[in-house]
């Protein structure tokens, strides 16, 4: 009779340990894609911020005024390599001269160019799998500025968590970079 009892026993404890090690590996994969999402956002984030400090060169020495042949063959150079697909590149400053104020649907535009090619929908669906919370529409670059000839990005979103078994809420992420505008070169 003893014997009974005590299988009765492993197996009640065995299921209770492999319920407790599926919960266990379920958070840890949530903490993993949280992670992935972070350094997605984060490497998307600096190579928008090298992209847009890049513009203001181009807006200055290259788009706006006649410079001459030398300065009209940079530019068939620059629009020759880059093309004119305006996800990577734009021949006006994206900030405000006076104010310092970046536009931030050209930093998403610039932002969805740089982690899908262009495509907002697909960009939707891949933040909306990395657990964005409400994907493309959750991003706010409206802190980013300009000071000292410095273009500071700041993104901020929330982030699901993917098994929210105890309801903790969404994790808040700011993410910000820094870039030095390509002006005053002389």
């Amino acid at each position: 009779m003893h014997e009974k009892r005590e299988k009765g026993a492993i197996t009640l404890e065995a299921c209770v340990s492999v319920f407790m090690f599926l919960i266990l590996m379920l958070l840890l994969a949530g903490l993993f894609k949280l992670f992935i999402a972070q350094n997605v956002t984060a490497h998307v984030l600096l190579q928008t911020s090298q992209s847009l400090s890049l513009d203001a060169y181009m807006s200055e020495e290259l788009g706006t005024e006649d410079i001459g042949s030398v300065g009209d063959f940079i530019k068939k150079l620059f629009v020759g390599v880059s093309g004119t697909d305006q996800n990577f590149v734009a021949y006006e400053k994206c900030y405000d001269e006076d104010s310092g104020q970046v536009h931030a649907d050209e930093i998403k535009k610039r932002f969805v160019g740089y982690l899908t090619g262009g495509d907002e929908s697909a960009a939707d669906d891949f933040l909306k799998d990395m657990k964005v919370a409400d994907g493309l529409s959750g991003l706010d670059f409206s802190q980013s500025y300009v000071e000292n000839d410095t273009l500071h990005l700041v993104l901020e979103y929330e982030l699901e968590y993917d098994a929210n078994i105890w309801e903790m809420g969404n994790v808040e992420v700011q993410q910000t970079t820094c870039s030095k505008l390509w002006k005053n070169l002389e």
